[in-house]
């Protein structure tokens, strides 16, 4: 069919498609009418079965980065089920972070709220109908009484509720993998379950269903079956994507939650919670090939492969062998090396790598001597520096603390390492900004300094993350801050009359401009998150100074 073609009635049309580009129409009336024969082609992707992975998502043509592969509405969401015994919870109307012992009560069951006119509470589709059975309850908890306020059985709840408010959901719900093999009533997952949501339940909420449902002469729930509600609690752990925007949210779709895990994904998602309503949208991050499997992460990128891998099985119950967990160098970012571990005569510059990153029990050995040392040895150690490095980054450290700190570490680790990166990204950010100078006035070998680390830091995420799809923020602040300082050489040496080296400061500006303009770029959706939309504003400041700048100078940036 012709591009210019209307699909609908094959007059000459100049609308297309605007997920798929592949159809024209004459007018939105004739795209609206057509939709139900070309959703199934406008869908890029389909659902098949593997006996490795099971129910995926493969891609049913070429796509490439920034193009659309799905846009859906939550199935259900709540509160992230995880019990808080001190300190904020969410409210359980719209999931913001609030104080609980010192926080206004819901005037219908007396949970604590952000404000007794929240409009989640009255919201069926949120609080409102489990709040209808919980205020039936005859006893009235005291403040702090974490055992009476459990916003972390919630969404638990809000999944059973879905059984008489909507089958069809409940029953997409239902089909999600539980991994109930491995969460036995031998396990201790098994047993956190059956106290921290059965017996609150029970008493909370089933006790008093029962008396209502005896009354109205209705059947509210027809399964609350211990067996229905460990499933449930596995689908949520399995399956739910968590949001972070504002609030603490754990949200189960219908079809993104069958994204595959790779530790380097070709999607990237987003939240739009304009509507109150979650929509997630999913877009190539990566070329991707008819017949690729559609990917996402379901760790952090910036985890070594024994960190990420462990926490797989924990908590998505399987081995990742991706291309990144199997490459020892970890596709040359070198972000798990450490360095040689030999002393005396037999050390060397070389670095420690494992021989079988997937095996559990393998070796490491240096790449360039005889050194090796087993996978205990090396857990330990990293554990140990890792304790370190989170114990000083909360207690606000100064420049000089970061500094001691990185010199310490680059004894045993190799220099992009993850616990690096961790603080390197921390003191790119200090440079300048820290113990009452202003940035003009710290010296060339600082700035020098915090330029080579932010070079450093790129390179790095650029091999990790090559879609930016997980650590746009990260890397949105390094771009910044290599703008900074380059920003800071270039003004001091023009402000100098310094207009020797025009053709090297030429190129620093190039530079400057490639930064933001990347920044740009990357952080175009990040703008749901307070750090997302500060660090879009700045780096627009900072696009209108420079630009203001080159053009005050009349710098001609063309040149080469």
């Amino acid at each position: 069919m012709s591009e210019n073609i209307c699909a609908e009635c094959q007059k000459p049309a100049e609308l297309k498609c605007s997920a798929c580009k592949l159809v024209s129409y004459c007018n939105k009336e004739h795209q609206k009418k057509h939709w139900k024969t070309h959703k199934l082609l406008c869908r890029p992707y389909e659902i098949i079965s593997t006996k490795e992975v099971g129910r995926c998502l493969v891609a049913t043509r070429d796509l490439n980065p920034g193009d659309l592969i799905l846009s859906e509405l939550p199935l259900v969401y709540g509160p992230r089920p995880h019990m808080v015994e001190e300190g904020p919870v969410p409210c359980p109307g719209c999931c913001k972070l609030i104080i609980g012992e010192e926080s206004p009560r819901c005037p219908g069951c007396d949970f604590p709220v952000c404000h007794p006119r929240c409009p989640g509470l009255k919201d069926m589709d949120k609080h409102g109908h489990e709040c209808f059975i919980l205020s039936m309850r005859e006893v009235k908890a005291i403040n702090g009484l974490h055992d009476f306020y459990r916003q972390d059985t919630l969404l638990a709840l809000r999944c059973l509720l879905l059984q008489k408010k909507n089958p069809k959901k409940y029953a997409q719900l239902m089909e999600m993998e539980a991994h109930q093999n491995e969460r036995g009533p031998d396990t201790e997952t098994y047993k956190n379950i059956q106290e921290r949501v059965m017996e609150y339940l029970e008493d909370s909420f089933f006790t008093p269903l029962k008396i209502l449902q005896v009354r109205s002469g209705k059947e509210v729930l027809e399964d609350t079956s211990k067996e229905t509600i460990h499933k449930i609690c596995g689908i949520i752990d399995v399956n739910a994507l968590e949001i972070n925007q504002d609030a603490e949210i754990s949200v189960l779709y219908p079809t993104a939650y069958l994204l595959e895990h790779d530790c380097v994904c070709n999607t990237a998602h987003y939240f739009d919670n304009e509507d109150g309503g979650y929509k997630v949208t999913v877009r190539a991050s990566l070329p991707i090939k008819k017949g690729d499997h559609i990917t996402t992460m379901y760790t952090h990128a910036l985890w070594g492969t024994q960190a990420r891998r462990e926490h797989l099985r924990e908590t998505k119950y399987f081995s990742c062998g991706c291309k990144r967990c199997k490459d020892p160098t970890e596709l040359g970012s070198y972000i798990s090396a450490l360095r040689c571990l030999g002393t005396g005569p037999d050390s060397c510059d070389g670095f420690q790598l494992p021989v079988d990153p997937t095996n559990d029990k393998t070796e490491w050995i240096c790449n360039k001597c005889d050194m090796r040392i087993n996978n205990n040895e090396v857990s330990y150690l990293i554990n140990q520096i890792g304790e370190e490095v989170d114990n000083v980054q909360l207690a606000s450290p100064t420049v000089r603390e970061l500094e001691n700190l990185l010199t310490k570490m680059l004894t045993f680790l190799h220099p992009n390492h993850y616990h690096v990166y961790s603080v390197k990204h921390s003191l790119v950010q200090l440079y300048g900004y820290q113990q009452g100078y202003t940035p003009s006035q710290i010296s060339d070998d600082t700035v020098l300094r915090k330029v080579n680390m932010c070079r450093e830091l790129l390179q790095s995420t650029r091999i990790i993350d090559p879609g930016n799809a997980r650590l746009p923020l990260y890397s949105g602040v390094i771009y910044y801050e290599l703008y900074s300082a380059n920003m800071i050489m270039i003004k001091r040496k023009w402000d100098l009359g310094i207009k020797s080296k025009v053709k090297s400061m030429i190129t620093m500006m190039k530079e400057c401009h490639q930064c933001l303009t990347e920044a740009t770029k990357i952080l175009q959706n990040e703008g749901t998150t307070p750090a997302g939309e500060k660090l879009i504003s700045l780096i627009a400041t900072s696009t209108k100074e420079f630009n203001n700048w080159i053009e005050r100078n009349k710098i001609d940036l063309s040149k080469e």
